[in-house]
């Protein structure tokens, strides 16, 4: 009898810790919206007009090559126009800021700062070779585009004496600002 008692106490004890564990989960996820790291997906075609050569050129050599030859250690700043098609009239959605430099290769490192109603003010931290066509690194980002990583596949279209389009197809996760059970962003 008394192994029979002791059994029931043992079930009725695993039972409350099972409902209880339940009770706690539910409450865990309740405080948050994502309990593990919550990722949204991009995926976009966007075009970076380069223009090297007169009054409206958005990028400038800052530094002068050591050697004229290869170009090895000539640094270039740039300010590109980031638009939704490959074409001067069409809308500017962000700007490709930053350098590359020749090591070899043009080596570039670039904030990609978004503009307009969605993702205004956010960017995308990337580098990686530049040459007419390869692939950069998204290797983070801030704002609505928070903890970002993924990958931008570019290459040349359309290009002039003056000016190139640099089509970047863009693949990226990124984790949006946290929301709580109320569905306000935690600050």
């Amino acid at each position: 009898m008394a192994a029979a008692a002791s059994a029931a106490v043992f079930l009725f004890l695993k039972y409350v810790l099972l409902v209880s564990s339940f009770i706690l989960g539910a409450m865990v996820s309740l405080s948050s919206s994502c309990p593990t790291r919550c990722e949204m997906e991009i995926v976009w075609t966007l075009y970076a007009r380069q223009i090297g050569n007169g009054v409206n050129r958005n990028q400038e050599q800052a530094v002068p090559p050591v050697n004229n030859i290869t170009q090895f250690g000539a640094i270039v700043v740039n300010n590109w126009a980031v638009l939704d098609a490959p074409v001067p009239t069409a809308n500017i959605v962000a700007h490709a800021r930053g350098t590359h430099m020749m090591a070899g290769d043009w080596f570039t490192s670039l904030s990609i700062v978004f503009e307009g109603a969605r993702f205004n003010g956010s960017t995308f931290q990337v580098m990686g070779i530049t040459d007419a066509q390869g692939q950069w690194a998204i290797v983070g980002g801030t704002g609505e585009l928070a903890r970002a990583d993924g990958t931008i596949k570019h290459k040349i279209v359309n290009p002039t004496k003056d000016e190139n389009y640099r089509q970047l197809d863009i693949h990226a996760f990124y984790s949006p600002p946290a929301v709580n059970a109320n569905f306000i962003a935690d600050e």
